[in-house]
């Protein structure tokens, strides 16, 4: 049984969504520890700028009383990263194919704070990436997850929702243009040239921003995002420096900590001579302390204050939702047939060996009489008879329980073909 554990835009201001941010680095920690607490086989964590979700995948005969299995798994998640029970307000919870859904539908980009966005996808093949091929990941996330590309593709192929849609990065881009005018004479600084940043280099540049500045801890990280956007290239120690000179400064680092403080703003502001300056802190954990907007000249836009673009982007693309949902209901059937025939696999192996034994039995006693041939032409029609009724069997066992949507009759047939003969 798969089911998830999240915090997003939806639920949570950035001050409580950056509390529980789960990095590459405590993926193995975290998945050592809800094995040995909840009995957790596999896991997959989902962080980016708005939200976080905690996939899980257990054995779901194991589970007697499914709310409280979730309330074990949720209370051990808070207490690994040492977080107050008072956070479990902000958490919603899904299990089963309602947890499914909820990834095909984040997948598609319905439930971004841009809908339609397509970063997603991207974060999604990373997040699988840290867990893939490993014991951390089981079948059932695997499987959920590449129906999910899936479900993303032929609701982006067959509604067209993506088309013209934004990511929060370019969003951002299109912020400046209304906040400070033409993109050409702006002149800006993007720290960060991981995937977010360089979406925004990228869009300033196609907006005819030829002020490009970039910034990284890895310098030639800098300067090969630079050469893209035939910008130029800051060392990290400088950037600070740099912000006397610019008009906008996009933070989009991983960093766990504040990059300007109030202090560092208060100096860059002297500086400036009362020319005022636009920080945008796309990132969570954030990179800017919110109280650099209460220094004078400062404006400062985080994640939660998107909301102009956000709206703008909805009113555009509402009208292809119920077809983009039907879509995800139709890739989640499938999902849903792939998950019955795996709960009845044991099942039919049961069956089929139950058969098996019985034939291999009978047969032996056969083998003693002294004609070879006959005893021959005994096994293969034995093994006929087997396949026959086994077939037989099968197709009724997935009439009586439906396909396996049963799990009570799934159980009992297991428990009625697990006997020697």
């Amino acid at each position: 049984m798969v089911g998830l554990i999240g915090i997003s835009h939806q639920t949570a201001r950035l001050e409580i969504r950056e509390q529980l941010v789960i990095s590459k680095d405590e993926i193995a920690g975290l998945y050592e520890y809800l094995n040995r607490e909840c009995d957790v086989n596999g896991i997959m964590a989902l962080s980016t700028c708005n939200r976080t979700e905690l996939y899980f995948e257990s054995d779901s005969s194991q589970i007697t009383n499914p709310q409280e299995f979730l309330a074990n798994v949720i209370k051990s998640y808070l207490n690994y990263f040492k977080k107050s029970e008072a956070l479990k307000q902000y958490l919603y919870t899904h299990m089963g194919l309602d947890a499914a859904r909820h990834l095909f539908r984040v997948t598609t980009g319905l439930d971004s704070l841009i809908l339609g966005e397509y970063q997603i996808v991207s974060q999604i093949k990373e997040a699988f990436s840290w867990v893939d091929n490993t014991a951390m990941v089981g079948p059932e996330i695997t499987r959920m997850v590449h129906k999910a590309f899936e479900a993303g593709k032929e609701v982006r192929t067959r509604t067209s929702i993506n088309k013209g849609a934004v990511s929060v990065s370019s969003a951002a881009v299109e912020l400046m243009g209304k906040k400070l005018g033409c993109h050409s004479r702006i002149k800006s600084l993007t720290v960060g040239s991981g995937e977010t940043g360089t979406i925004v280099a990228i869009n300033l540049s196609k907006k005819g921003c030829v002020n490009n500045l970039v910034s990284n801890r890895t310098f030639d990280k800098a300067i090969q995002l630079a050469d893209r956007v035939n910008g130029k290239a800051i060392a990290f120690e400088q950037f600070i420096d740099e912000l006397k000179n610019v008009d906008i400064v996009t933070f989009t680092t991983g960093s766990p900590r504040a990059l300007l403080t109030k202090d560092i703003a208060e100096k860059v502001m002297k500086e400036r001579n009362g020319e005022p300056l636009m920080v945008m802190d796309l990132c969570n954990p954030r990179n800017v302390e919110s109280s650099v907007a209460g220094v004078e000249g400062v404006t400062l836009f985080d994640l939660d204050q998107m909301e102009e673009v956000v709206k703008a982007n909805f009113e555009k693309r509402k009208g292809k939702l119920a077809q983009a949902e039907a879509i995800i209901e139709e890739v989640l059937e499938e999902f849903e047939s792939w998950l019955n025939m795996r709960m009845m696999s044991a099942a039919i192996s049961s069956i089929t060996s139950t058969f098996k034994n019985i034939h291999a039995v009978e047969a032996k006693n056969y083998k003693k009489v002294k004609d070879e041939e006959g005893a021959k032409k005994i096994t293969e029609y034995g093994d006929h008879l087997s396949a026959k009724f086994t077939r037989m069997i099968i197709k009724q066992i997935k009439d009586v329980t439906n396909e396996g949507r049963d799990p009570e009759k799934v159980k009992l047939i297991e428990e009625f073909f697990n006997f020697s003969s």
